[in-house]
C-alpha cells in the first residue's frame, strides 16, 4: 500500500475507544469520541501555507460527548504529510515537527517532538472499517494510548 491510499483509509467518521495509562503511576482512563477525519489535498489553502511540498493532510475533529461517564470535549488538529518524509502537527495548543514511513506497506509510524517530550505512533488496519492505534509519549512522566476505532457507516453502506 502507498501511503496516499492509507491516508484514503484513514479518513472518514470513526468511533473511538481510548485506553490511556499513565506510567509513573497507576492511572488509568478510558475515553470514547466520535472522530471525524478529512483529507486535504496539496493545494488545500491551510496546507499549502505551511508546507510547500506536501502530499496531503489530515483534518480531525473530535467529540467526547459519546462518553457520558466523562466532560465533553470538542477539538480538532491538522496533520501535514510531506513527499519526503516530513510530518507537522498543527492544533490549539501546539506546533510539532517530525516524521512518517510506512512500515512493511501496512503500518503507519509517526515521530513528533518537542523540547519537552516525543511521541511515536503506530496505526495499521486489520480491515477496511477497523483502525488501531497506540502512542507513547516519552517524557518525564512516561504515557502510553491504545485505540481501538471502527468506521461509521451509513445503512446503505453496511
Amino acid at each position: 500500500m502507498k501511503i496516499i491510499d492509507f491516508l484514503e483509509l484513514y479518513s472518514g467518521k470513526w468511533f473511538s475507544q481510548r485506553t490511556h495509562y499513565n506510567l509513573a503511576s497507576t492511572e488509568v482512563e478510558n475515553r470514547k469520541a466520535d472522530l471525524t477525519i478529512e483529507l486535504l489535498s496539496p493545494e488545500d489553502p491551510m496546507i499549502a501555507e505551511i508546507c510547500k511540498d506536501s502530499l496531503a493532510g489530515l483534518k480531525t475533529s473530535w467529540d467526547t460527548s459519546v462518553d457520558w461517564a466523562q466532560t465533553k470535549e470538542l477539538g480538532s488538529s491538522l496533520l501535514i504529510f510531506s513527499t519526503n518524509g516530513c510530518l507537522f502537527l498543527q492544533d490549539k495548543q501546539s506546533f510539532l515537527k517530525g516524521s512518517y514511513y510506512l512500515e512493511n506497506q501496512e503500518m503507519l509510524i509517526i515521530n513528533l517532538q518537542s523540547d519537552n517530550y516525543e511521541i511515536e505512533e503506530r496505526i495499521w488496519f486489520p480491515s477496511s472499517n477497523f483502525r488501531l492505534r497506540t502512542s507513547v509519549v516519552k517524557q518525564e512522566f512516561p504515557q502510553t494510548s491504545f485505540y481501538s476505532e471502527i468506521r461509521k457507516l451509513s445503512p446503505k453502506e453496511s
